[in-house]
């Protein structure tokens, strides 16, 4: 489930975000206690980040992934100089 997370988030910033463009940077920080995972992805140096009019297959998701099979939620803020996403979830045992 944390490997679709990443997929998502991965393929999203090579099509639209920060790894779309030469000067883009993503930055990943996240720490382990136990089986809760929290975890910051924030990317800077792309294209602007507006909230989306719709809710995607990819924004679904992640909501639901980190929610349903993980026990946990994923907060996105679409900031002008890119995207950050908040990821608190459970790994490594029951959601």
């Amino acid at each position: 489930s944390v490997a679709m997370l990443f997929h998502e988030l991965a393929t999203n910033a090579a099509k639209y975000g920060a790894l779309s463009t030469a000067e883009g940077r993503l930055a990943v920080r996240w720490a382990l206690d136990g089986t809760r995972l929290t975890l910051s992805w924030t990317e800077r140096g792309g294209p602007a980040a507006t909230t989306p009019t719709r809710r995607g297959f990819g924004s679904r998701l992640i909501e639901r992934t980190a929610s349903h099979e993980l026990g946990g939620r994923a907060i996105a803020r679409y900031e002008p100089e890119g995207l950050r996403l908040d990821l608190d979830v459970t790994v490594g045992g029951a959601g």
